[in-house]
């Protein structure tokens, strides 16, 4: 039995009409009737009875072509992705970015205008340590990262030790995220000591060896109420539906963008931050990389 027959019989149940399927494979009528009969032959059993107004299903049938159905889905999906003769290069995007990067916004925008035929973006988000990584590692072409300024020797040290060089882009302010209608939403500014009064929400960090810093400053992650979880989407939800805060990243030309009832308010007395993206040494950026720069940089 081969591939070709498979869908044959599939489009032969869908339409039950063995003329209507002719139509659609663009194939003769009796030589889809024989195809079929050859495979009945094959199997030892009627897949299709026929009438007057066309063909049903018999009950092995219906079996038989539950069967079927899912190796014909496994062959296609592997035809189309390595079979297919003519079919242009796939174009292949990988960034990495720390969580909350204002990166992020500017990924889907490019996404939404990006007009290649095929192409595999992956958008990996982590620690800071996590985005050095996958770039040292080729596993993202660049990746995002924002930190105080003061620990800027720190993370150039562990940057130069992967072979991995910065380009700076613009300074950032932290911002603290919250509900609509949260107790501090009518303030302009958020404190420390305002903090101290909420749940903080944040990302599970683990501890790190190979690096001397963390991603958030430390001072706001010590109130009495902590919340840790492992995804955005967790994340996402505990902010819309408790009173708990999280930390995040804006600038002036990319602040956070509000949406689902999430608020971002500055933080009173913060360090700002260095953003900017990493790539390995040596290493040229593919013209894809280039346009969602340019695209970042427009922002």
């Amino acid at each position: 039995m081969t591939l070709k027959e498979i869908e044959y019989l599939l489009t032969t149940a869908r339409c039950a009409s063995i003329s209507e399927a002719a139509k659609q494979m663009y194939v003769a009528q009796p030589s889809l009737t024989h195809a079929i009969q050859s495979v009945e032959r094959e199997v030892g059993f009627r897949i299709f009875e026929r009438g007057r107004s066309g063909v049903s299903v018999t009950e092995q049938g219906e079996e038989f072509l539950a069967d079927i159905r899912t190796v014909y889905e496994q062959m296609t999906a592997v035809q189309n992705k390595y079979c297919v003769e003519n079919r242009p290069e796939r174009k292949v995007f990988s960034i990495s970015m720390q969580y909350f990067s204002p990166a992020g916004h500017a990924f889907a925008r490019f996404l939404q205008e990006l007009e290649e035929p095929y192409y595999s973006a992956r958008l990996l988000e982590g620690k800071m340590a996590d985005v050095i990584a996958d770039v040292s590692a080729e596993r993202s072409e660049i990746g995002f990262l924002h930190f105080p300024q003061d620990k800027e020797q720190a993370v150039f040290r562990e940057l130069r030790g992967e072979k991995v060089e910065f380009y700076a882009i613009t300074c950032g302010e932290p911002c603290i995220l919250m509900r609509e209608g949260h107790p501090l939403s009518g303030q302009k500014a958020v404190s420390r000591q305002d903090l101290m009064r909420c749940p903080i929400l944040s990302y599970n960090h683990h501890i790190e060896n190979t690096v001397g810093f963390s991603d958030e400053d430390p001072s706001l992650l010590q109130g009495d109420r902590r919340i840790v979880v492992n995804n955005g989407l967790t994340l996402l939800r505990l902010l819309q539906e408790t009173d708990a805060c999280a930390v995040s990243v804006s600038t002036e030309r990319n602040p956070f963008v509000p949406g689902c009832g999430i608020l971002a308010k500055p933080l009173e007395g913060a360090q700002p931050l260095r953003i900017g993206w990493i790539k390995k040494w040596d290493t040229p950026l593919q013209l894809l990389t280039k346009r969602y720069l340019r695209m970042l940089s427009d922002e």
